[in-house]
């Protein structure tokens, strides 16, 4: 029994020396392959070209990242002057006129700046009137309409 034990011991001896040169093959095949790559087709290897590749895009990154923090701060600068509180009110000027064809438009900015567009229409013309807004008042009289659009930009500001 024990001579089936030398046998035993030499066969797995030959079959892992077997298993051990096959691995050393593939593994010399592999590092090949690797070199080959890491070599690359320029005088730089891929591994250089690939860390100065990722150093440019961070680089951009942040100066996107840059630029866009310097332009939505200037938005936000500019955004109480913008126009973007509105008022519309349509109506009937006249009697003989229907379909609500007349209109006055409010527009204001966030400081309460703007202006007052009313056109009137009639069967044979149309007019139209602008009258600006300092402070939340306007330089000239304003009519009910005027008056209701202008209230209605305000409730928009308020809103916020």
């Amino acid at each position: 029994m024990e001579d089936y034990y030398i046998y035993i011991f030499a066969g797995l001896f030959v079959l892992f020396m077997i298993l051990i040169i096959i691995a050393y093959c593939r593994l010399s095949s592999l590092s090949k392959k690797y070199k080959l790559l890491i070599k690359g087709l320029s005088e730089k290897n891929v591994e250089d070209l690939m860390i100065s590749y990722s150093d440019e895009l961070y680089k951009v990154k942040n100066e996107i990242e840059g630029n866009i923090k310097i332009r939505l701060s200037d938005l936000e600068k500019q955004m109480p002057t913008c126009l973007r509180h509105f008022g519309l009110v349509t109506y009937n000027a006249f009697e003989n006129v229907s379909n609500n064809m007349s209109f006055s438009f409010a527009v204001l900015n966030d400081n309460c700046d703007g202006i007052v567009i009313t056109g009137i229409y009639t069967r044979d013309n149309s007019y139209v009137y602008s009258k600006e807004i300092v402070n939340g008042k306007s330089v000239k009289v304003l009519s009910n309409e005027e008056k209701e659009a202008l209230n209605k930009a305000f409730a928009s500001i308020n809103k916020k």
